[in-house]
């Protein structure tokens, strides 16, 4: 997915240059518990959220992005975003689900049916 990615933001903000795309898992609001056979404390159950980093000037891509599509933050909202990577971060918004990062891109760059569902296949959302 991380070539279709490439492509299709490449093209979203061609005056950005855009090497690399990849889609980050981040852990969030880890609960630790005691692992008795270890004697010792561990993440049990953790839950992740979803952003692209684009590289080589992620700061400078996503400045550009917002002010190409207006539309961004409404739909980010939409596809459940946290406030603080809306409103406080200048990067990619964080989303509860690959699906939902999917989603939230597909509908801000107008994508068509067909190239949601090869996102969709590439990235085996």
């Amino acid at each position: 997915m991380a070539h279709l990615l490439t492509f299709i933001l490449s093209h979203a903000v061609p005056d950005v240059c855009v090497e690399t795309v990849q889609v980050v898992e981040s852990p969030t609001n880890p609960q630790w518990g005691l692992d008795l056979e270890e004697g010792a404390f561990r993440v049990i159950e953790a839950e992740c959220r979803y952003t692209l980093d684009v590289r080589p000037r992620p700061y400078v891509y996503w400045r550009r992005f917002r002010e190409t599509f207006s539309n961004w933050e409404q739909l980010a909202f939409k596809y459940g975003a946290t406030v603080h990577s809306v409103v406080v971060c200048k990067l990619c918004p964080e989303f509860p689900s690959q699906d939902a990062l999917v989603s939230w891109l597909s509908d801000v760059l107008n994508l068509s049916p067909g190239e949601r569902k090869l996102l969709r296949l590439c990235g085996e959302v």
